[in-house]
């Protein structure tokens, strides 16, 4: 290859002085520079720690200077320029770059580019994102100026746009793009009935105007401000920075200029008699992660949130990868270390000091005026549980009696309330000697570890298991007669697990225990050994001790299962106890192991079970049972009464859910930005260590960027206005390229967050920068660009590929189609909310919990975080307001930003996790059920089928689609008719409210059909 490369040079220098391309001369910007910062500025570039030979390629005087007798580059003269011997050799030894760079050799076509440069003169220019984006002009007449940008590079490949989109295709793309949602079938026979340009134009002002818009929007802007409703980390505390999220909706549906935008997420708290929203605004800043780890110095973590502030800004304005010199100087684009910690030094005073959790200061007392609609939804949905709830415990009353006399006619020869529990074998992990007695007690002998688990495993003689005892007892052979071998005597019980496993099997299933309560326990604040309760957890650092009380009288403890345990002929019971504080030597010595059937609160108190009361009372007559025992045998009876029990437990999430609502109405601590009385000192730090300071810097921009006057540099507010003045070659370009990325899947530049000489280059860079013009002479009109963008003729295009256009140009660079690619998950979602009418339209207030599979964070937080999915409405609100914990997103978004660090590049996936979750997530599972009730007014089969079709695809179905459908429809009809036990089952699920109406063999078969079309490639596709 070298050898026809330098053959290819000799030509060109002997007959082909003239340009490279056919069209026009070189580019340094576009067609030099990113062949010299890929293949040469890792060694000679920006970075000075890294440089080579004293020699810069990234600095005219450095390339054109005479080095005694010889220049890297000589204008006008290719023979005598150092650089193309070098990238021409055949040697080893000299040729750029060297072999053990790990960087490939330049192409025949690289290098004819540098050699017509040379010989066009060596132009110098600046990198093309560096440049001030004038306004190129827009070649023809097209009415649109993109499609006339667009056109024009078509023509020069033999190309022309595609036809348009059908109508109903235009109509559901461009209301998912700019409302996220798909388009009512209202909304789609009123642009059938009027299809004229005038009619779609309207339609795409009316999407501007609707608080969807912003909604829509601020999905973008919360993956680039790397918003969640918790810290991260390992602790994940919980915070209340979602009023920030609502300022985002309100400011994209009044269309705030961008600028504004800007200045208030930057400055809101500098500005002059600062409104308490502009202080709202700067929470941007602040939604980075914070670490409250016990061991970390405060100090390491405020500079990581300094750095992360740095990094987010030259990701969303800039296109940035500021990142990289936090160590050391860019290698590839012109900003230094020094640049990045005078950026840095914009945001080192905050009024922070490392703190997280609720200790994550400065905050704003803020209350959000959205929550009244969540207050009354709250409120409502608990009164019609207690209704129901009422209802139900009445009905009950009448089936209370009979079992009353059945009671007492069980308890007549004695009531025993606990069985010893038999071990069929006992084991320790650490090698302490279990033994059990006669009386079912269990004495521990032998090696007295520091820590040791005990295990133990048994059949149950009952039917079922309700809770079990724990009693511990003191034993001579303990130190000074107490509870324990320990130094002390006592012991610490860290935590227990009542686990199932099938014999034969290695897999356990832990059992979720509801409560646990003891005789005594040590009374502590905060995390320590005392409450038995916190054997639940999972946590070590806490847990059950009698310490403090008689140590030697026997103590006991009662845990309550959520779910009534029944064992199949081949299961066992495992019974473990841990002792693993942090402490240690304080294992229990001798306990035994009971459990029991009775239901309720006989299992949640030490009381007297109520059969123990009804046996010790003698008078077994129904109608003498005094009044007092009759309400906890009632109590106790519907303990076991499934219906009853469920509408409590629905009740009680109800109120559950009012309680946390009401606290979201009142005063809130929002995470914002405010200036110290005295600003810090900025330094360097050396390879970018937090407690390695280096030389001092004062607060300036990147002048590679654009310079900017000392005096103008002084604060945030500076550099807010910085990043959007007019001259700022970046920031609009960056912001346009992101908003036609919302619309077209990928942006114009394909690398989004690198605009810098890694990045790529535009595929249509006069486009670009017309929009990048256009964006701010129209006063940062976000809605401005969308629309010209929607609007367009390349954008309603047809996405249908031709098998030779998809040769040509397989990820549709070119733009000769229209984009079709996955939804975004979250979009599946709400598409599905509001094709089925569930869609609570809501706009603002507090976090949701839309539904995710159980157990999803039980063993990630060891008891500290439960999921509770939200009741009524509240479960059908766009995903925008899903509660977003950073160690366990929600589990239906796996295309999700992470939201760890700022990411302004949308994921795409086709994982078959998408297929398992349409098929079975309750939300989808919830709106299949909502649609095919919603067709309950429909004539016919036909007729219904067709409207569930067209209500999730907007378009009405082919005949040879209908006759799918139906023929679906009667395969699931004739099912559930004869199982009707089935179709029961299936229906069985999700809200209340929606679990209680029409439940039938018929309600099932229409669901099947429902999600069957949910499931279709063209449902969850942007086409």
């Amino acid at each position: 290859m070298l050898h026809s490369t330098r053959i290819s040079v000799l030509l060109l220098l002997l007959f082909n002085p003239g340009p490279a391309h056919s069209d026009e001369s070189v580019r340094f910007g576009r067609d030099v520079l990113p062949i010299l910062a890929d293949r040469c500025f890792e060694c000679h570039g920006p970075d000075q720690a890294q440089r080579e030979a004293d020699m810069r390629l990234d600095k005219r005087e450095s390339v054109m200077a005479d080095r005694g007798g010889y220049a890297i580059v000589v204008p006008g003269n290719a023979g005598a320029s150092e650089l193309l011997k070098r990238i021409t050799s055949l040697n080893d030894d000299e040729v750029m770059p060297p072999p053990d760079s790990h960087r490939k050799r330049l192409t025949s076509r690289e290098v004819d580019l540098l050699t017509t440069w040379i010989v066009e003169g060596a132009p110098w220019g600046r990198h093309w994102a560096f440049e001030t984006p004038n306004r190129p002009p827009v070649p023809g007449t097209e009415m649109n100026p993109i499609d006339a940008f667009v056109q024009s590079r078509l023509s020069e490949t033999g190309l022309t746009l595609a036809d348009e989109a059908p109508l109903t295709t235009l109509i559901r793309r461009v209301s998912f793009d700019l409302a996220g949602l798909p388009p009512t079938n209202e909304e789609v026979d009123a642009l059938i009935a009027d299809p004229s340009p005038s009619s779609y134009e309207t339609f795409v002002e009316r999407l501007l105007h609707s608080p969807h818009y912003g909604e829509r929007m601020t999905m973008w802007w919360l993956d680039a401000a790397r918003y969640s409703d918790t810290d991260g980390f390992q602790g994940d505390e919980t915070r209340t920075n979602w009023p920030w999220r609502d300022w985002v909706v309100q400011s994209f549906n009044s269309n705030m200029p961008f600028d504004e935008f800007t200045i208030a997420q930057f400055a809101g708290d500098l500005l002059l008699d600062a409104t308490p929203e502009q202080m709202l605004a700067t929470c941007f800043h602040r939604n980075h992660m914070t670490n409250g780890e016990g061991g970390r110095d405060p100090e390491e973590s405020r500079i990581d949130y300094v750095l992360d502030r740095v990094n987010t800004t030259g990701s969303v304005w800039l296109g940035l990868t500021l990142g990289c010199c936090q160590c050391h100087s860019h290698k590839f684009d012109p900003i230094t270390q020094k640049d990045y910690y005078s950026l840095f030094a914009f945001f080192n005073s905050i009024n922070e000091d490392g703190k997280a959790g609720h200790k994550a200061k400065p905050y704003l007392k803020y209350k959000s005026p959205m929550v009244k609609w969540a207050l009354d939804e709250a409120q409502r949905i608990v009164d019609t549980r207690n209704s129901i709830e009422g209802a139900v415990r009445e009905a009950a009353g009448r089936e209370f009696q009979p079992w009353l006399a059945e009671q007492c006619a069980r308890v007549t020869g004695g009531f025993e309330p606990w069985h010893v529990l038999w071990a069929n074998s006992l084991a320790s992990v650490e090698g302490s000697i279990l033994t059990q007695t006669t009386d079912g007690t269990i004495q521990v002998s032998g090696p007295n570890p520091k820590h040791d688990d005990y295990g133990l495993v048994a059949t149950l003689a009952l039917q079922r298991v309700t809770g079990l005892r724990l009693e511990v007892m003191p034993h001579d052979t303990h130190t000074d007669g107490g509870l324990s071998r320990g130094a002390r005597g006592e012991f610490v019980l860290t935590d227990v697990k009542i686990q199932v496993r099938r014999r034969g099997e290695s897999q356990l299933t832990d059992l979720v225990i509801d409560s646990a309560v003891a005789d005594v326990e040590k009374q502590v604040t905060g995390r320590d050994y005392g409450r038995v309760a916190d054997t639940l957890d999972d946590d070590p650092r806490n847990g059950w001790t009698t310490q403090g009380h008689d140590p030697l009288m026997p103590h006991v403890a009662v845990f309550a299962l959520a779910e009534p345990l029944v064992l199949d002929e081949d299961q066992e019971l495992h019974f473990v106890m841990f002792h693993r504080s942090t402490r240690g030597d304080a294992n229990i010595g001798r306990f035994r192991v009971s459990v029991t059937d009775q239901p309720g609160d006989a299992v949640r108190s030490l009381d007297l079970m109520p059969l123990d009361e009804l046996t010790a009372a003698g008078d077994l007559d129904v109608s003498a049972i005094d009044g007092k025992l009759r309400d906890r045998l009632f109590n106790q009876f519907l303990s076991d009464h499934v219906e009853y029990q469920r509408a409590r437990a629905n009740r009680e999430r109800a109120e559950r859910q009012l309680v946390e609502v009401r606290q979201g109405a009142g005063e809130l601590n929002v995470m914002v930005l405010e200036e110290r009385s005295t600003p810090r000192s900025t330094h360097v730090l050396e390879r970018g260590v937090w407690d390695q300071p280096g030389a001092q810097v004062a607060r300036a921009v990147p002048e590679a960027v654009l310079k900017w006057p000392a005096a103008k540099t002084r604060t945030r507010l500076d550099l807010a206005k910085w990043l959007v003045s007019d001259e700022n070659p970046l920031t609009a370009r960056v912001i346009v390229n992101q908003l036609w990325q919302l619309c077209f899947g990928a942006a114009l530049v394909r690398t989004p967050e690198d605009f810098g000489l890694q990045g790529e280059l535009p595929t249509h860079p006069q486009l670009l920068d017309w929009l990048a013009a256009e964006f701010v002479d129209s006063n940062w009109d976000v809605q401005h660009v969308l629309r010209l963008i929607v609007t367009s003729r390349t954008y309603r295009q047809s996405s249908r590929v031709t098998p030779e256009l998809l040769e040509r140009d397989p990820e549709n660079r070119l733009l000769a189609r229209g984009a079709r690619f996955r939804l975004p998950s979250w979009m599946i979602r709400d598409a599905a909310l509001r094709s089925s009418g569930l869609l609570n339209a809501a706009v603002g207030g507090p976090p949701v919990r839309p539904y995710q599979p159980e157990g999803v964070w039980a063993e990630m937080f060891m008891g500290r975080f439960y999921y509770e999915p939200s009741q009524g409405s509240a479960q059908f609100r766009r995903t925008l307001y899903a509660f977003w914990r950073r160690a366990a997103a929600p589990t239906f978004l796996f295309d999700s930003a992470q939201r760890r660090v700022c990411e302004v590049r949308p994921r795409r996936t086709n994982t078959p996790l998408h297929a398992l979750t349409l098929m079975n997530d309750l939300s989808m599972l919830e709106s299949s059920r909502a649609l095919a009730r919603a067709t309950r007014n429909e004539e016919d089969a036909k007729s219904r089928v067709n409207l569930i079709f067209q209500s999730v695809l907007s378009r009405p179905p082919t005949a040879n689609e209908t006759n799918i459908l139906l023929r679906e429809l009667n395969r699931a009809l004739a099912h559930y008719h004869g199982t009707p036990e089935d179709a029961l089952q299936f229906l069985e699920f999700g809200q209340p409210e929606q679990r209680l109406a029409e439940r039938s063999a018929e309600l099932a078969g229409y669901m099947v059909v429902a999600s069957m079309v949910y499931n279709l490639d063209e449902a969850i596709t942007h086409e």
